[in-house]
């Protein structure tokens, strides 16, 4: 039978509970457990909780939905099979990995990795790391051996590992380019990737990189990635880009209707739509410039040749079909009128239409004020200079149609006579405005089919508006500048982008909807709290906690599989 003893040790009394036993003949102590001061032991009678030391935050909600993404994969293992392995160390696939989960929440620089990665739950997941294997010095020297032909290998190596394991439908994929400008310095001759073109953002004053993806039209899946020059043509990049993915993936394509890739106009050349043959397996869904094709182009929107359409998404839409021999090709064309594309349309030439008439009105003061006296400082205009700066005024689409300009002298001085052509306006309203013309090789494929593939384009346009924000991008901010960094930086991103693209599959199935910046806010909210209790000398004892999660919180929870990213406690 238990009982209670005290000792009082430097004036202090302690309490235990012990329990006696006689072992021949004579009594010896079973077991002591130690209950504490008389305070301490009312305490625990009331019920009073422990108190911890202190707590541990870590972000779980983003960090463990990526990593189950890459775990269900094997990312990192498939990426080590292709890449040159390291004696000693973290891997190379471990720390490309890693790149891809940091872009995708909180894009950080690799000196900044370690201060990021230890308040994840990630510093849990990968007890190998530590803040010397996190420098940004680890990353350069781990990355710097990663050459182009590592990189297609090691992402097609992936992608199929992926394709073969999920169900993604092939059938139809989107191509689009893009660029991202960057801060290279012009004087870097170290880096030949990194050019000046027609930016795409309107930086024109800084060096840029394109980058090229096609990806699925259902799950946004990317399949084929490229980065090449700032200054290469659209067409031209198309051409070399299109004869690569068609050798990865003429096995891949499906036998019965094959694949079809849907790009816009700006990559159209006969020799690139001559790429399409007719035993390739590989189809396209296009479209081409009004201006090259009049003869479509000017037939009347309210001709009764449009017919309009049944489809639930194409309800203000309507369109007529013809074949014509486009690029030395026999193409089907679908022309197209979109009332709500004609409204924003008409809308933007207004505004357009607004802006020029102001700047012909301002050029045609300065001359009345020079003619009469008002100005005398100055270059002296001319007709020629003039004729220049009306160019200029009316440089916006159309506006050379729609607005008549007569530069004539007046005793050595120029002047301005502008007019709205009424005429020139209606006409474009009744036949450009509002219109498409779309062109494909799929001749069996109804009408209405060809209309929705061609605008399944905005898929891609959406995976590279997620690319260039700044707050859950991908891209940015970059901090390379030699050709091999750069396309080591192209391909995590690709990765991050495969990762998240994965992740919208899963929540899609458990009948989620909501957009990548929703999901990322949701997960955003997720959080482990690890309370650390004393217990005795030297040790401590831990207690892993849950921040509170709304339902749909509580549905991701379970979808990526957070439970087993907790702490052991």
């Amino acid at each position: 039978m238990a009982y209670l003893t005290r000792k009082r040790i430097k004036g202090t009394t302690y309490y235990y509970a012990e329990e006696s036993e006689r072992v021949n003949g004579k009594p010896r102590r079973k077991w002591q457990k130690y209950l504490g001061t008389l305070p301490k032991i009312i305490e625990a009678v009331e019920g009073g909780p422990p108190q911890p030391r202190y707590a541990e935050i870590f972000k779980l909600g983003g960090p463990a939905a990526y990593l189950n993404m890459v775990d269900s994969i094997n990312m990192i293992d498939i990426i080590d099979s292709v890449l040159p392995k390291r004696k000693q160390g973290l891997s190379v696939g471990f720390y490309l990995a890693l790149a891809a989960i940091n872009r995708g929440i909180e894009a950080v620089s690799k000196r900044s990795m370690w201060n990021w990665f230890r308040d994840t739950i990630l510093v849990r997941a990968f007890p190998q790391a530590d803040k010397t294997s996190l420098s940004s010095q680890r990353f350069w020297d781990n990355m710097s051996g990663v050459t182009e032909d590592h990189i297609r290998k090691a992402w097609m190596k992936l992608v199929n590992a992926t394709l073969d394991r999920e169900r993604i439908d092939l059938s139809c994929a989107s191509f689009d380019g893009t660029n991202f400008y960057s801060f290279i310095g012009s004087f870097n001759t170290r880096c030949s990737l990194a050019k000046r073109g027609k930016n795409k953002q309107g930086r024109r004053d800084l060096r840029q990189i394109n980058y090229a993806l096609f990806c699925t039209r259902k799950d946004h899946f990317p399949l084929y990635f490229d980065v090449f020059e700032g200054n290469r043509h659209d067409s031209k990049a198309f051409g070399q880009v299109i004869e690569r993915f068609f050798n990865v993936y003429k096995s891949r394509k499906p036998d019965t209707s094959g694949m079809t890739i849907v790009f816009d106009k700006g990559n159209n050349s006969k020799d690139n739509l001559n790429k399409f043959a007719e035993d390739s397996g590989f189809h396209f869904v296009g479209s081409v410039k009004p201006d090259d094709h009049k003869d479509l182009a000017l037939i009347s929107n309210s001709d009764d040749c449009f017919v309009s359409l049944s489809h639930p998404k194409l309800d203000r839409v309507k369109a007529f079909r013809t074949k014509k021999k486009i690029y030395d090709k026999e193409m089907t064309v679908v022309v197209t009128f979109n009332q709500n594309l004609y409204t924003a349309q008409v809308k933007s030439i207004n505004n357009e239409i607004n802006k020029s008439l102001e700047k012909l009105a301002a050029i045609a003061t300065k001359l009345e004020d020079r003619i009469a006296g008002r100005i005398t400082r100055g270059k002296k205009p001319t007709v020629e200079s003039i004729k220049k700066q009306v160019s200029t005024a009316l440089s916006g689409q159309h506006m050379k149609k729609l607005i008549e300009t007569e530069v004539i002298d007046y005793e050595g001085i120029p002047t301005l006579d502008y007019n709205l052509k009424s005429d020139a306006f209606k006409e474009l309203a009744d036949t450009y405005l509002g219109k498409n013309i779309i062109i494909t090789d799929n001749h069996d494929w109804p009408t209405e089919d060809i209309i929705a593939t061609y605008r399944s384009q905005y898929v891609i346009e959406d995976v590279f508006k997620q690319m260039k924000d700044r707050k859950t991008g991908t891209w940015w901010p970059m901090y390379h500048w030699t050709d091999q960094m750069i396309m080591v930086h192209g391909f995590y991103c690709s990765l991050s982008i495969l990762i998240r693209s994965l992740m919208m599959m899963k929540v899609q199935e458990a009948n989620l909807p909501m957009s990548m910046n929703k999901l990322h806010e949701s997960l955003a909210g997720i959080r482990e709290i690890l309370n650390i209790f004393p217990s005795g000398k030297k040790k401590q004892s831990t207690q892993s906690v849950l921040s509170k999660m709304d339902e749909v919180q509580l549905r991701l929870f379970e979808i990526f599989e957070m439970k087993k990213y907790l702490s052991a406690s």
